[in-house]
């Protein structure tokens, strides 16, 4: 059975703390007479569920042209359990828990629980559950199978404090000078909630080839055991 995780696009998304808002621009319409229905978005990278690029991050780093297909093809996805509520950080301890399962994941979905508040804009938005820096240095440099990290909120990191501390996760997780130029992937915005206590099989999350931009709109598919 397939799941689709990705939210669709729209004008009333729930948007990171100052983000530009989506716009869909009609062109032709078939109702005032035009052949056929066309438009044009504005749309900003980093809005809905998304893949962040390590150029996101870091100058020298990859596209999202750039970023192997591999990185977007996972066997061994591994949900990690960590509710969270405002402002909580998920920890080391948060992955420790996940047992030896860690050791062979290649990506990690964290289902903090917040997905459930997503209807709920204002709380969605303020100052959500996000990544420690502890548990990013520890899945950079100590689980080397991990290709990429998902989350159930706007970002991985935390909206009141990244940004006033050069946004530190980001950087460990998507820089190519932090572990031997190993590439590693960031998709946020994701509905882990729709795959917590299923056995995954296979998850693929597929960005479109922007060249060299920073990141990507996603269609984030798990398979699961029926």
């Amino acid at each position: 059975m397939l799941i689709d995780l990705s939210y669709e696009l729209s004008k009333d998304i729930p948007v990171y703390p100052g983000s530009p808002l989506e716009e869909f621009i009609p062109i032709t319409r078939i109702n005032k007479g035009d052949p056929s229905n066309t438009t044009v978005i504005h749309h900003y990278l980093h809005n809905g569920s998304h893949m962040d690029a390590p150029f996101h991050f870091d100058l020298d780093g990859k596209g999202i042209d750039g970023v192997p297909i591999d990185n977007c093809m996972f066997k061994h996805p591994l949900v990690v359990e960590c509710p969270k509520g405002k402002s909580e950080l998920i920890t080391k301890g948060d992955l420790l828990a996940c047992g030896d399962a860690l050791n062979e994941a290649d990506i990690l979905l964290f289902n903090t629980g917040y997905a459930a508040y997503r209807s709920d804009p204002a709380k969605y938005c303020d100052d959500f559950p996000a990544l420690s820096y502890e548990a990013a240095e520890f899945i950079r440099n100590g689980l080397s199978k991990v290709k990429a990290v998902a989350i159930d909120t706007l970002s991985i990191e935390s909206a009141t404090q990244g940004p006033f501390q050069g946004f530190p996760v980001h950087r460990m997780l998507l820089h190519h000078s932090t572990s031997q130029k190993r590439p590693l992937v960031v998709y946020e915005d994701v509905c882990v909630l729709l795959i917590s206590g299923q056995k995954i099989i296979h998850l693929w999350a597929f960005p479109l080839r922007l060249k060299g931009l920073d990141g990507s709109p996603v269609t984030m598919v798990a398979e699961v055991e029926a």
